[in-house]
């Protein structure tokens, strides 16, 4: 599946269950200026097409509101196959990705802990390893071996590098982040024992 709005209604849903009209409401709220839909019914198009791969499944319809008239609203949560999809689809983030940021910390956010502890420590190592490959294209660059014009090839080369230093540093950051969150809940759990 290659559609981020399929994905990122999967991660709404993987966060709280919900019906259309709430998925849409807080698409627009998680996703505004970043993922755009060109029209509303995307977000329908995407919970049947989640459901047709078994990503989701239907929860029993809501009870009739005061207006008896009104439709209940079919509801959807993920089924074990969507949420072991959509960590496959997290740990296999490249930090090349060309989303916009913020659509990452989101997606990861609505994991468990354990599970975001290791899509972001598979995502640091895979910005670690990008580091290598670029220190490697640099020293090419600096000697020659490179076509082109050097001076582009060391622009190019510095702008990726500062970027991906910066994915490092706030991979670490998440770490660190998510860590505290597990600490702040496993102490309440004790206390509750």
């Amino acid at each position: 599946m290659r559609s981020a709005i399929h994905w990122a209604v999967l991660g709404l849903l993987i966060e709280r269950p919900g019906h259309g009209y709430d998925v849409l409401q807080r698409f627009d709220s998680a996703y505004a200026g970043v993922i755009e839909l060109s029209t509303n019914s995307q977000i329908n198009g995407a919970l049947k097409a989640l459901a047709q791969r078994g990503m989701i499944e239907r929860l029993p319809t809501d009870e009739p509101g005061p207006d008896a008239s009104a439709r209940p609203r079919t509801r959807y949560r993920p089924t074990a196959k969507g949420l072991r999809d959509y960590e496959q689809w997290l740990h296999s983030f490249s930090p090349r990705s060309a989303d916009a940021p913020g659509v990452f910390a989101r997606q990861v956010a609505v994991l468990p802990t354990a599970t975001a502890l290791s899509v972001i420590e598979r995502y640091e190592q895979a910005c670690l390893s990008e580091t290598s490959m670029i220190r490697v294209a640099r020293t090419q660059a600096s000697a020659g071996g490179r076509d082109g014009d050097p001076l582009e090839a060391q622009l190019i080369s510095e702008e990726k590098h500062l970027a991906l230093a910066a994915k490092i540093q706030w991979a670490r950051f998440a770490r660190s982040r998510i860590q505290a969150l597990a600490s702040r809940q496993a102490r309440g759990r004790e206390s509750q024992s």
